[in-house]
């Protein structure tokens, strides 16, 4: 998108901008002329869809959440979207100073569960009666889906399909093994009581960030910031512990002290039960990183690298699931 387009997009809140740039794909720092800075961020998402993620902000932040969003009560905040020449909708939200938390610092993880399992918390009179967004009984579906992508792709390696012979000789002796991972999450799913909590959506739903990890908390002199929430939903809290927990360890040889701040903050502020345990170990069990590099993206390329980093990790996952049991046998509810 031209310069020109992203200022007419922010010229849309009242911003005159003299500086912009790209961060990534959709999302632009604009500056105006008294050198403040501002996230516009496009959102893929219908009006309505829209509509929804700002009601539920804007009540968690009236209980004190620190959340990269709009404040209706100023100019430049009173408008909730822009909308470019194509139709897609773009959202202004001020920029946060600061940094964004390591896993390498078990202090700077358990800051991140706490503001987590405040987002949880403070969520939760927006989902009482009715409420919309619902995935909590779109478990079993999305573990179906994923498994039959994945069980694409071993059949088409098995017929040498891929470009790369080496990819596919890789895919052909390892496959067996990424589906027995995709089976045994799957049967983590019967034996969770995930089949319960799903016909108690109101006991057990929380707000959800719905992508949470590293990149989307920014923290500073203030405290701890939320960010991103295009995904925001409402599902059970394991999926959001999940999240974190996998953008937070995946890179980190999955060291399982990162997971037990990020479960020591959360639990700060919410308790958590031998079933949320049990759920959040079937998302961990299922292949996910091989599951991202079988959907290539800039991020996860189907290269023989990554699929060799990919199974690395999924053989991690076992002896970090036996300390998440061991974890959840004295820290339950």
């Amino acid at each position: 998108m031209s310069n020109k387009s992203i200022s007419n997009i922010a010229n849309q809140f009242g911003i005159h901008v003299i500086g912009q740039k790209q961060i990534r794909k959709g999302i632009f720092r604009v500056t105006n002329s008294e050198g403040q800075a501002y996230s516009l961020k496009r959102m893929p998402k219908p009006l309505a869809r829209l509509r929804w993620i700002d009601r539920m902000l804007l009540s968690v932040r009236n209980k004190g959440l620190r959340l990269a969003w709009r404040s209706p009560q100023t100019p430049i905040g009173s408008k909730l979207y822009a909308t470019s020449p194509e139709g897609e909708l773009y959202v202004l939200t001020p920029w946060i100073a600061g940094r964004m938390p390591s896993p390498r610092s078990l202090k700077d993880m358990r800051t991140c569960g706490i503001a987590l399992g405040r987002l949880h918390t403070a969520g939760g009179e927006g989902i009482k009666g009715h409420f919309a967004y619902n995935q909590i009984g779109e478990w079993p579906q999305k573990l179906q889906t994923m498994q039959r992508k994945l069980q694409k792709r071993i059949v088409k390696a098995n017929g040498n399909g891929f470009g790369s012979m080496t990819i596919n000789r890789f895919v052909q002796r390892h496959g067996p093994e990424i589906l027995r991972y995709a089976n045994e999450a799957k049967a983590l799913l019967r034996s969770s009581g995930y089949f319960s909590y799903r016909k108690h959506p109101r006991s057990h739903g929380v707000l959800s960030h719905g992508d949470g990890g590293p990149s989307n908390f920014i923290m500073n002199a203030k405290g701890t910031y939320l960010l991103d929430f295009e995904t925001l939903h409402v599902d059970l809290r394991a999926y959001d512990l999940y999240r974190v927990i996998y953008n937070s360890c995946k890179d980190h040889q999955w060291n399982f002290k990162i997971a037990e701040a990020i479960l020591n903050g959360y639990r700060q502020v919410a308790k958590l039960s031998k079933t949320d345990y049990k759920l959040i170990r079937i998302w961990l069990r299922f292949p996910i990183s091989t599951y991202l590099v079988f959907s290539p993206s800039e991020r996860f390329p189907l290269t023989e690298k990554w699929l060799k980093w990919a199974l690395s990790s999924e053989r991690r996952i076992g002896p970090f699931l036996q300390k998440l049991d061991s974890y959840s046998a004295s820290h339950s509810s």
